[in-house]
C-alpha cells in the first residue's frame, strides 16, 4: 500500500514538472567576436552570436537590444551602444550536409525530396555558406562542398537519378557524413540534415541499429555537429514504425526532430522550420566602456549573456579571450592640451616682444631734440642714442660730415628681391631695413627691420652705420659697424648686395 501511494505521488509530481522542463527556453552562445588588440577600453566592441529557442526547439523571434545584457567576470560594464541583428546579416557562415535516400522505392514523383531540398538551397544565397549532399542507397557518396550561392548543388540535385536498390541503408552514410563535415573549414557551425523513414536501415536488427546510432551520435557530439532529423514518408505514420530510433540522433546531440507524414508537410518543414532552425538566430553587437573598475588586461574571462523574453530570463556563459585594451588617456590629453595652450601663449608673447624690441632697436626714449656733442647740430630722431658718432673727431669742424659737400649719392641693388633698383640719397639721414617705413625698404628675411643708416651733411660726406642688425653690415666683403663710403663701395645687408655710387 505504501509503495502504491509513493508511485501515485511520483506520477503526479512528474506530470506537474515535465511541462516546465519540456518547454523551457534554451539560450546558446555559438561564437563571440572580441575587440581587436589596441582597441580603446572606453569603446570595446563585442559581437555575440547566440540562439534562443523555445522548449519545442524553434527560434524565439522579436529579440532586441533592450532584452539583452552582458556580464564579464560578474561585472556589468557600461553599455555605450548596442543593437541586435539577425544571424544572416553577419559574416559567420554555416556548413549544411543533406543526407537522403535515392533507392528505387523512394521515387522523386512520390517523395519529392530532391525538389524540396533544391528550394531550400536556393533560399541560402550567401557566399559564406557551404552546402553538400550524401544521397544513399546501400552506399553513401558525398557530392562535394560548394558555396550555396553558386548553384552547383541545385544542379546536382536536379540531375540526380533514383537507383535500383529496393531498400536503402541509412547507416552507410554515417561515416562519410562525419568525414566531410570534419574536413570543412571556415564556417562557424556545422549541420547535418537527415531525411529517412528508418525502415530499410533497421530491417531485422534493431539492436544493431541502436549501436550504430549510438556511435554516430558520439561522433556528432565530439565534433560539435548539430543534427536536424526529419522522419518522412508520404505514406503516413503507419509506414514509419521505426522512427523512434532516428529520433535519438537529434535527442542525444541537442538537435531537432521533425516528422512529416505527407509531401506537403515535408515541404513546409524543410522550407520553413529547417531554414528557421539554422538561420533565425541573433547577433548582439554591444560596445562596452571597460575603463576604471571594469578594465581587464589581456587574458581569458567569463562572459555571460542575459536575454529576457515573454517566458522569462535566460542566461548562458562562455569563455572569451581579451586582447590588450588601450587604457583611457583623457587626463593626459587634457594635460598636453593645457601645456600646448600655455606654450602658445608664451610663444606669442615672446614674438610680440621681439617685434617691439626690433622696432625700437634704433629708437630709445629721449628728448625731442638731441644735438651732436661735437658740432652742435640737431640729431634726427632716428639717431637717438648715437650722440656725436657721426663727427670725425671732437672739435674738427672741417672734417665733420655736416660741412663737407660732395655730390649726391645713390644705392643701387645688384642682388636680391629688388635687383637693378636704384635708391637716391636725398635726406641727411637715410634708414635702410626690411620694415616698410624705412627710406630704403629691402623686403628680405636676411635683412633686419632697421638694419643700418647712411648719414650725410648736405651731400658732402656719406657715413654708413650698422644699427645692431642680426646678419651684420659688410663693406667690400669686410664686416664693419660704421664707415665713410667711397664711390663704388660694395655694401651687403644680409644676403642683399648693393653698390654705393656718386653722381
Amino acid at each position: 500500500m505504501h509503495n502504491r501511494i509513493c508511485r501515485v505521488v511520483l506520477f503526479w509530481l512528474l506530470a506537474f514538472l515535465m511541462p516546465a522542463i519540456s518547454f523551457a527556453n534554451t539560450l546558446t552562445i555559438t561564437e563571440v567576436d572580441t575587440p581587436e588588440d589596441g582597441t580603446p577600453a572606453s569603446e570595446a566592441p563585442f559581437s555575440i552570436y547566440f540562439e534562443l529557442k523555445s522548449g519545442t526547439g524553434q527560434p524565439i523571434l522579436g529579440v532586441n537590444a533592450d532584452n539583452c545584457s552582458v556580464l564579464i567576470d560578474g561585472a556589468k560594464p557600461e553599455v555605450v551602444k548596442s543593437e541586435v541583428r539577425e544571424f544572416i546579416s553577419g559574416d559567420h557562415g554555416v556548413g549544411i550536409l543533406f543526407v537522403f535516400p535515392v533507392a528505387k522505392n523512394y521515387s522523386e514523383e512520390a517523395f519529392g525530396i530532391r525538389a524540396t531540398l533544391n528550394t531550400l538551397v536556393q533560399m541560402i544565397n550567401r557566399d559564406i555558406d557551404m552546402v553538400n549532399a550524401i544521397p544513399y542507397d546501400n552506399t553513401g557518396t558525398p557530392v562535394g562542398w560548394t558555396k550555396a550561392s553558386e548553384g552547383a548543388l541545385t544542379r546536382s540535385l536536379s540531375e540526380m537519378q533514383t537507383t535500383e536498390v529496393v531498400e536503402p541503408n541509412l547507416f552507410t552514410s554515417f561515416q562519410p557524413a562525419i568525414s566531410v563535415l570534419n574536413n570543412l573549414q571556415n564556417v562557424s557551425k556545422k549541420y547535418v540534415v537527415i531525411i529517412s523513414d528508418a525502415e530499410g536501415a533497421v530491417v531485422g536488427d534493431r539492436n544493431r541499429a541502436s549501436q550504430l546510432i549510438g556511435a554516430f551520435t558520439d561522433q556528432l557530439k565530439k565534433n560539435n555537429i548539430t543534427p536536424i532529423v526529419i522522419g518522412y514518408s508520404p505514406d503516413g505514420a503507419e509506414a514509419m514504425t521505426n522512427v523512434d530510433l532516428i529520433k535519438r540522433i537529434a535527442a542525444n546531440c541537442g538537435g531537432q526532430y521533425f516528422q512529416a507524414e505527407n509531401l506537403n508537410t515535408f515541404q513546409q518543414i524543410v522550407q520553413s522550420e529547417v531554414y528557421n532552425y539554422i538561420f533565425r538566430h541573433y547577433i548582439y553587437d554591444v560596445t562596452l566602456n571597460m575603463t576604471g573598475d571594469n578594465y581587464r588586461p589581456a587574458g581569458k574571462y567569463n562572459l555571460q549573456l542575459i536575454v529576457k523574453s515573454a517566458s522569462g530570463e535566460d542566461k548562458n556563459g562562455t569563455k572569451i579571450t581579451l586582447h590588450d585594451l588601450r587604457k583611457s588617456r583623457t587626463w593626459l590629453f587634457i594635460l598636453i592640451g593645457s601645456l600646448l595652450l600655455v606654450g602658445a601663449g608664451v610663444a606669442a608673447f615672446i614674438i610680440m616682444r621681439r617685434r617691439q624690441d626690433d622696432e625700437e632697436e634704433i629708437i630709445e626714449e629721449g628728448p625731442k631734440e638731441v644735438c651732436c656733442a661735437t658740432c652742435g647740430k640737431v640729431i634726427p630722431q632716428q639717431l637717438f642714442g648715437f650722440n656725436g658718432e657721426f663727427c670725425l673727431m671732437p672739435g674738427g669742424l672741417p672734417d665733420c660730415p655736416y660741412y663737407q659737400m660732395p655730390d649726391k649719392g645713390k644705392i643701387q641693388i645688384t642682388r636680391g628681391p629688388l635687383a637693378d633698383t636704384t635708391f637716391f640719397i636725398k635726406k641727411d639721414m637715410t634708414t635702410i631695413g626690411s620694415y616698410p617705413e624705412n627710406d630704403i625698404y629691402l623686403s628680405d628675411k636676411s635683412v633686419s627691420r632697421k638694419h643700418a643708416a647712411i648719414k650725410t651733411d648736405e651731400g658732402k660726406r656719406y657715413e654708413i652705420r650698422d644699427f645692431g642688425s642680426s646678419n651684420g653690415l659688410y663693406i667690400n666683403n669686410e664686416k664693419t659697424d660704421r664707415k665713410f663710403l667711397r664711390d663704388g663701395d660694395l655694401i651687403r645687408f644680409g644676403t642683399v648686395e648693393t653698390v654705393f655710387k656718386l653722381k
